[in-house]
C-alpha cells in the first residue's frame, strides 16, 4: 500500500478519528458543508441493505452433492451481521457503565465529599473513583446472563423446537452468552456434542432484523418476547428488569451485588420478586460451566471493542473487507493445514473465523477439510504469547501465497484497496488520481454521516453522486 509508512498512516488514521469525533460536522474533500438530508428519500442507507443477502452462499450448497460436506462458510451477510451484533454489544455495555438507574441497583451511586473553606464556603467535589466502582456492573450482568442462558439452553434442549426462527429469538442477553460459547469451540463440543443445540446455527438473519442499526439497539418482536416470558418466566430484556429493580427495597438492593456464580458464605436474604427467582436461578446453574461462559463472555470485550475503533460496518469499503477476510481465512485455514506453529490470525480473519464458529457442529465438520484436524479458537492465550507467531504466520503467507498479510483496517485503505480492485476487475487501467478522489470522497462522505448519527443531528446528503 501507498500508506504503508508508519508517520503516513499515523498522520492518516489521527485525521479520520477527528473527523468523527471532532465538534464540528466534517465538511466535504473541498472544504464545502454537506447539504441535509430533511427528505426521507435522501436519508443514507448505511450500511448499504442489499449486504444482508442471506441467501448468498459462498459454499455453493445449493449445487452441492450428498458426499460433499457442507462447509458451513460464512457469507457477507453472516460477517455484516456479526458487526453489528458486537456493536449492539458495545453499546449495551456502554449503557449498563453509566446507567444511574444500575447505580442503584448495584450501590454504586456517586459518593461525593463536601468540604469547607476558611471562609465558611462548602463545596461538592467530583467522586473520582465512580468509574472504577462502576466497573463491577458488567461482569455481574454478564453472571445473570449466564444463568439465563443456561436455563434457555435446558428448556430448549427439552423442548421439540429444531431451530430458531424470528418467534422464539432469544433475548440479546442469551444471545451474547450462546455466541462467546460457540467461540470456544472445544468447550461446546465437549459440553453440547449430544445435545439438539449443538445443531443450531446462530441465527444471523433474525439477529439482523432485531437490531437498529441507528442506535445499536435490539429489540425482540412481540411475539419472541411473549414466547420467552411464557416459557422461562423471567423479563425479556435483562436490562430494564434490572433496572426497574431500584424499587425494591433498600435491604433487597444490598444483596444484589452479593448474587452470583462464585458460591457465597451467607446465605441469599432476598425476598422480593423478580430477585427472588433469580436467586434460585443462580442455586440451580451455580456450576464450573457457569464460569466458564462469564469469563468467555468478558474475555470478548476485547475484540468488541476492537470492531467497535474500525467500525467497519459503517465503513464505506465493507463489502469489499468482509469478502477479503472470507478468502483470506481460507488462506489461513491452508496454512494451519500445512504449518506446525501457532498460525495468528489478522483482525479481518478473525472476524470470519468467529462467524464460522457460530455454525455450531457444521465447524469442526467444515475444519477437517479445511485445515485437516478441528481447530479450537483459545481467546485465553495472552497477547505477549502470539507475538513471534505474527511474525512467523506473516513470513508464511507472504511466501505461500505471495500476498502481504498484515493488513491496515483503517477506512482510508480498506476504501483504497477495494476501488483498485473494482478498476482492476472492470478490465481498466487505473488511474491513481481518479481512484484516490473518489475514495476521498466517499470516506469524507461516510465519517460526516457517522458525525451525524452520534451527534443525533439530521444527517447530510451526497451533493454529488459518485458512479
Amino acid at each position: 500500500m501507498a500508506l504503508e509508512h508508519r508517520l503516513t498512516k499515523l498522520s492518516l488514521h489521527q485525521r479520520g478519528k477527528d473527523m468523527v469525533t471532532g465538534p464540528n460536522r466534517p465538511n466535504d474533500p473541498t472544504g464545502k458543508p454537506y447539504e441535509l438530508a430533511y427528505k426521507a428519500q435522501d436519508i443514507p442507507a448505511i450500511p448499504d441493505p442489499s449486504v444482508f443477502n442471506f441467501q448468498d452462499n459462498p459454499n455453493g450448497s445449493s449445487t452441492r452433492s450428498p458426499s460433499t460436506p457442507d462447509l458451513a462458510l460464512p457469507n457477507l451477510a453472516e460477517c455484516a451481521t456479526h458487526l453489528e451484533f458486537l456493536e449492539t454489544l458495545f453499546v449495551l455495555r456502554q449503557k449498563i457503565l453509566v446507567s444511574k438507574d444500575l447505580d442503584e441497583v448495584m450501590q454504586t451511586e456517586p459518593r461525593r465529599e463536601e468540604k469547607t473553606g476558611i471562609q465558611g464556603d462548602t463545596k461538592t467535589f467530583k467522586d473520582e473513583n465512580l468509574w472504577g466502582r462502576r466497573q463491577i456492573k458488567w461482569p455481574l450482568y454478564v453472571e445473570f446472563a449466564t444463568i439465563r442462558f443456561l436455563a434457555w439452553r435446558e428448556c430448549f434442549n427439552k423442548s421439540n423446537i429444531m431451530k430458531i426462527t424470528q418467534d422464539n429469538l432469544p433475548p440479546l442477553d442469551i444471545l451474547m452468552v450462546w455466541h462467546s460459547f460457540l467461540l470456544n469451540p472445544r468447550l461446546f463440543y465437549n459440553t453440547c456434542s449430544d445435545e439438539p443445540l449443538f445443531s443450531v446455527r446462530f441465527p444471523w438473519n433474525h439477529i439482523h432484523e432485531a437490531i437498529n442499526s441507528d442506535e445499536w439497539s435490539f429489540t425482540l418482536g412481540p411475539r419472541a418476547a411473549a414466547h420467552y416470558k411464557n416459557n422461562y418466566g423471567f423479563a425479556p430484556d435483562l436490562y430494564d428488569d434490572m433496572a426497574s429493580w431500584k424499587t425494591l427495597t433498600h435491604a433487597t438492593r444490598r444483596e444484589i451485588p452479593r448474587l452470583g456464580i462464585k458460591l457465597s458464605l451467607y446465605p441469599s436474604k432476598i425476598y422480593e420478586s423478580p430477585c427472588r427467582e433469580y436467586a434460585s436461578l443462580f442455586e440451580t446453574f451455580r456450576t464450573t460451566l457457569a464460569g466458564q461462559l462469564r469469563d468467555a463472555v468478558i474475555r470478548q470485550a476485547s475484540f468488541v471493542d476492537k470492531m467497535n475503533s474500525y467500525m467497519w460496518i459503517r465503513s464505506p469499503a465493507l463489502e469489499g473487507t468482509i469478502r477479503r477476510g472470507i478468502s483470506r481465512y481460507l488462506n489461513f485455514c491452508k496454512l494451519i493445514k500445512m504449518s506446525k506453529i501457532t498460525v495468528v490470525p489478522t483482525l479481518d480473519i478473525d472476524l470470519v473465523w468467529h462467524t464460522h464458529q457460530c455454525t455450531a457442529k457444521y465447524y469442526g465438520q467444515a475444519m477437517k477439510v479445511l485445515a485437516g484436524k478441528f481447530v479450537n479458537h483459545d481467546d485465553t492465550i495472552e497477547k505477549p504469547q502470539l507475538g513471534d507467531g505474527f511474525a512467523e504466520t506473516r513470513a508464511l503467507y507472504r511466501v505461500h501465497f505471495g500476498q502481504e498479510y498484515r493488513a491496515c483496517g483503517c477506512w482510508d485503505c480498506q476504501a483504497l484497496l477495494t476501488e483498485l480492485e473494482r478498476v482492476l476487475e472492470k478490465g481498466e487501467s487505473p488511474d491513481i488520481d481518479v481512484i484516490a478522489m473518489k475514495v476521498k470522497e466517499d470516506v469524507f462522505y461516510h465519517r460526516a454521516v457517522e458525525w451525524s448519527r452520534r451527534h443525533k443531528t439530521t444527517l447530510p446528503m451526497r451533493r454529488i453522486a459518485v458512479p
